[in-house]
């Protein structure tokens, strides 16, 4: 009796390391993979004007509350970090994400005018410009596939 006691202790906590180091496993591949993405990402608004004056890729600016924003969270983690997204962003838009966390007052300045110029009233709002701040068009989160977001994305740009 003792020993059939020991082995099911045994197993189960067996079976709850084994769980726990996948759910750490699985943590990592996902922190790894926003890690990787943020190298996408111009936070500087000059520097993402250069790059899609040089590359003549129009500007993703994603307005967002990262500290703040439910919806922002959902389209990131639902849209933004994902493989599709990534794969089209790479070879067709310019990604700048402009922060505006909750009570922060010394945003830099080119970020503020973004906002103002393009009447930014809720979160997360993306707008889609060219080079010389232009509005080509503008949308948010949507409830789609990333592909289908990609797709929605190709449909304002053209």
């Amino acid at each position: 009796m003792k020993i059939l006691t020991f082995a099911t202790i045994l197993l189960l906590s067996i079976s709850c390391q084994m769980n726990s180091n996948h759910s750490e496993v699985t943590e990592k591949v996902q922190v790894k993979k926003a890690q990787d993405t943020q190298s996408l990402w111009f936070t500087d608004v000059d520097r993402a004007l250069i790059t899609s004056k040089n590359t003549g890729k129009p500007i993703f600016a994603f307005f967002t509350g990262k500290d703040w924003c439910s919806w922002c969270h959902k389209l990131d983690r639902q849209i933004l970090l994902q493989e599709d997204f990534i794969n089209y962003a790479k070879f067709n838009l310019v990604l700048l994400e402009l922060d505006f966390p909750k009570g922060k007052r010394d945003l830099p300045l080119k970020q503020i005018e973004l906002a103002r110029k393009f009447q930014i009233r809720s979160y997360p709002t993306v707008i889609l410009m060219d080079a010389f701040k232009n509005e080509i068009g503008r949308t948010g989160y949507e409830a789609m596939t990333p592909l289908e977001y990609t797709e929605h994305i190709n449909s304002i740009i053209k």
